[in-house]
């Protein structure tokens, strides 16, 4: 009953619209707007000139002054489907024109409203929340009576939490006023699990909520993904087919062709179930040269090549006293060809009902929504059919899969949020203005919210500009940076925040790419070169040089803002904080070359220190160490240099890649080139390795970065599902995980051991080895993987919380010492609002923030903000060097 990714990455969605840019207007028209006192409603455009409604002498003005609101970004989203985003620039545009089924609130001591319609703003609880329906109306645990096709045992029945029926309100209505109902999102999430596209976050729905059956549909054309004989434990062919396994043969290869045709044409697919008795035919060349006719089925090529009959073992080879199957031959998936309707989502009237593999807590005990209905189930993927089935495009050349231009530009947009696109020049600009059709305007609770009638985002690569924009009004935030730090630092128009973010630096380090490059950089595939770095870091100097503000130094893969029982943070001592736990701490101690014996941390010249004690000297800054680390990885360099395809004649090339032009990213590669270089001072390396910074591949980074064409990403760190420490590690010890940058890095074949502690559950007081993926699989309760040795239940409620944080840690520190991915900085979140708006709160919540656009008070409109600037003669710099 936890989160998983699925809401690292949609609730960035959802509390992005809830915290940060749920931005709109009330604008349903029994609330007139009339804030540029035109005698014209805002809205609607009614005419209140005759003072009989609205305007001087109407009713129910919205007491809030509103305008549009100017920001940047430095990179332009690529696109901003549910379906297929990459990261979090694409989720720019997104966060505004999607909606939530529920969401979070600010509770309140007393009313929410005044007497007048503002919002009593003094009557906010600190730091409390209360959870809202928002595009749902209705949530009921329904798994005691689904159908008996969805397989609940009568053990799960009893438990429930499995099935879940979501009534949706009945006005949900795109931007053009056409109609949105529960068999629309049935439809959407077909389209994100069809197995045509292999959409890339459909593993959101599959791994993490666990729709029943989804996987199976989706990977189901995917016929060569899957293992060979042998890995899925048959010790021959025969064996296979005794066992009724689904076998396919590789037609390319035994064929000799790929151009061999069925009756109705179409090309024969190059893995060819044996199950199938189609016909393919085509031609070969026979010894003569003479060209002949050919025909042959699936049946047939194993029939020929594979029957025993025909003396073709050799289809299987023994290695070292086991069998390891021969590359012509798959076993795929037993499961194919599943059918839609018995993947667990469908539609009852205006309903959605999902059935998962796993159980979660959607309601409290006393039926309302628990905080997880907003954290786990924000809402499912949405898409407007007519338009979306008009987006799609089939493969290209040399291609398999179908794709989608679907909300990647003005003409292919749809919304069913508070914003609707109106603008988008690529590489430039775009303009969001509100959704005349939201349903959140019909909604009692949301007047006199939503007073930013627009948003403009211009792109601004370089930090210069940005700031100028900023300090003459043109742009109403910036971002705190070494460049403004020392003269703008106490400003009171600074926000500081608290965040979730972990920055810090990836390295690439798949040793089969990086010496097939031409940078010579295959260093980066030993573990001991990148261990230097991570130790010759000195977190507090980054912080003062390239990240000033009020970033502190992070060591671990998570900050302190990563909650493992937020729901009784109050009441622990530790504040329910994962980083807080003793669990914790001792893993980065060890991790960071920490030794304990007898209850006593050591370290060098540091000796027989307590827990807390060891934990205050933790730095990670260690450069005598991180030089004996450095000579050992030149050792090893130099001693297999064929290994690491190592020219001793040419410079080691490091790309440190970017997503964009900002002078920032050359100043931190001129900072780590420093680093090494005091390094390998004196070695056979020295002056050999260069950084140099590539931005071409733009908003493309990410996979630039996972392809090994940069091998550096300095600052590119992870953020998102605060609530779940146990699932977010995934990003890191996960290969299948999306999020993980390094997915090269096998987890799956690497054992880690460890001694469970004594209790009641399930493996308790054993030592148990299995591989880091399964430990991981085992924590989180993932359903049965082909992958998985040991099929442990740990996740939460299924072990004790002590239990659970152990493990945690353990799997924090393998990669921590694996320093694929070194930690910096924690986020704190420095930055600047003008003075053209406020927040309605200055108490950080941790759901809320600050309130965001949402709440966000107007306290110039337009017009009036034209003539402060004016009046400060276009320069607000005196302004916003103002601490009171």
């Amino acid at each position: 009953m936890k989160s998983t990714k699925i809401f690292a990455l949609i609730l960035v969605v959802a509390m992005c619209f809830t915290m940060l840019a749920s931005c709109g207007l009330f604008n349903k028209c029994k609330n007139h707007v009339d804030a540029n006192d035109d005698n014209k409603c805002d809205n609607c455009g009614k005419d209140f000139s005759d003072g009989a409604e609205g305007g001087e002498g109407g009713v129910a003005v919205n007491p809030y002054k509103q305008a549009e609101y100017n920001t940047f970004t430095s990179v332009m989203p690529s696109n901003w489907n549910e379906l297929t985003y990459s990261d979090n620039n694409d989720t720019q545009i997104m966060s505004y024109i999607g909606s939530s089924f529920f969401e979070y609130d600010y509770k309140f001591d007393g009313n929410k409203f005044n007497e007048d319609g503002t919002i009593n703003a003094d009557a906010i609880v600190p730091g409390a929340f209360t959870t809202n329906y928002s595009a749902a109306t209705k949530l009921e645990d329904v798994t005691s009576i689904v159908a008996d096709k969805w397989g609940y045992t009568a053990e799960q029945k009893a438990e429930g939490g499995y099935a879940w029926k979501i009534t949706l309100r009945d006005d949900l209505k795109w931007n053009d006023g056409s109609s949105i109902d529960a068999a629309d999102f049935v439809y959407s999430m077909k389209q994100q699990l069809d197995p045509k596209f292999m959409n890339f976050r459909g593993n959101l729905y599959y791994d993490n909520l666990q729709i029943k059956n989804s996987k199976n549909y989706f990977f189901q054309d995917q016929e060569a993904t899957y293992p060979t004989i042998a890995s899925k434990g048959y010790k021959s062919n025969a064996d296979a087919v005794e066992a009724g396994a689904d076998i396919h043969v590789d037609a390319w290869t035994f064929w000799g062709s790929k151009g061999y045709l069925d009756e109705n044409g179409n090309t024969c697919p190059q893995w060819l179930s044996i199950k199938d008795e189609t016909v393919y035919s085509g031609t070969y060349i026979d010894d003569n040269g003479v060209e002949q006719p050919d025909a042959c089925s699936g049946k047939d090529l194993w029939d020929y090549y594979f029957n025993p009959v025909n003396g073709a073992y050799a289809a299987y080879v023994e290695v070292g006293g086991s069998y390891a199957g021969w590359l012509g031959i798959k076993v795929v998936n037993e499961i194919r060809f599943v059918d839609w309707n018995d993947v667990g989502i469908y539609s009852e009237g205006n309903a959605i009902v999902l059935c998962l593999d796993k159980s979660y807590s959607f309601l409290a005990e006393d039926g309302s929504l628990s905080l997880w209905a907003a954290y786990y189930l924000s809402s499912l993927p949405l898409v407007k059919e007519d338009l979306y089935e008009s987006c799609k495009k089939q493969p290209v050349e040399g291609a398999t899969l179908w794709t989608s231009n679907y909300n990647s530009s003005l003409a292919t947009t749809a919304s069913w949020g508070p914003y609707t696109l109106v603008e988008f020049e690529a590489g430039s600009d775009y303009r969001l203005e509100k959704n005349p059709h939201w349903y959140g305007w019909n909604m009692e609770e949301n007047k006199n919210q939503y007073n930013i009638t627009a948003i403009n985002c211009r792109k601004i690569d370089d930090f210069t500009t940005r700031w100028l924009g900023f300090r003459n009004g043109t742009l109403d935030d910036a971002s705190l940076e070494p460049e403004n730090y020392d003269q703008y630092k106490d400003s009171k128009y600074i926000l500081y925040a608290p965040g979730d973010g972990t920055y810090g630096m990836q390295l690439y380090s798949n040793l089969d790419v990086l010496v097939e490059s031409e940078n010579n950089n295959g260093i980066l595939a030993i573990q001991e070169f990148r261990h230097a770095l991570s130790l010759g870091l000195n977190r507090s100097d980054v912080i003062e040089n390239i990240w000033p503000g009020t970033a502190t130094p992070c060591l671990g893969v998570m900050s302190n803002m990563y909650f493992y029982d937020v729901e009784h943070a109050a009441e622990l001592a530790d504040g329910g904080v994962f980083r807080n736990t003793d669990e914790a701490k001792a893993g980065l101690l060890r991790a960071y070359g920490y030794t304990e014996e007898n209850g006593k941390w050591s370290s060098g010249t540091l000796t027989d220190l307590s827990l807390e004690e060891a934990y205050e000297t933790l730095t990670g800054y260690n450069p005598t160490v991180a030089k004996e680390k450095m000579a050992k990885a030149i050792e090893i360099l130099l001693n297999d240099s064929d290994k690491y395809g190592y020219d001793d004649t040419k410079d080691i090339t490091i790309i440190y890649g970017a997503a964009d032009s900002d002078p920032k990213h050359e100043k931190r590669c001129k900072y780590l080139q420093a680093v090494i270089d005091s390094l390998i001072e004196g070695t056979v390396l020295e002056g050999k390795i260069k950084l140099k910074v590539d931005s071409s591949a733009g908003s493309q980074w990410a996979e630039a970065f996972r392809a090994g064409k940069t091998q550096i990403g300095f600052g590119y760190g992870f953020s998102g599902n605060a609530f779940d420490p146990f699932d977010i590690v995934g990003a890191f010890v996960n290969p299948d995980d999306d999020l993980n940058y390094h997915a090269y890095w096998d987890t799956s074949s690497i054992p880690m051991t460890f001694t469970m502690p004594e209790g009641d559950y399930d493996g308790a007081g054993q030592t148990i080895t299995m591989s880091i993926q399964n430990w991981y699989f085992c924590l989180n309760g993932l359903a049965e993987s082909e992958k998985q040795t040991h099929k442990y239940n740990w996740d939460e409620g299924k072990a004790p919380t002590n239990v659970r944080l152990q493990i945690l840690a353990a799997l924090e520190e393998i990669t921590l010492k694996e320093c694929r991915s070194i930690m910096l900085i924690s986020d704190a979140g420095g930055s600047f609002l003008g003075a053209k708006f406020s927040y309605i709160s200055e108490d950080y919540n941790t759901f809320l923030g600050f309130g965001g656009i949402r709440y966000m008070v107007v306290n110039y409109n337009d017009a009036e903000w034209a003539d402060f600037v004016k009046a400060n003669n276009g320069d607000l710099s005196n302004e916003y060097m103002k601490s009171e």
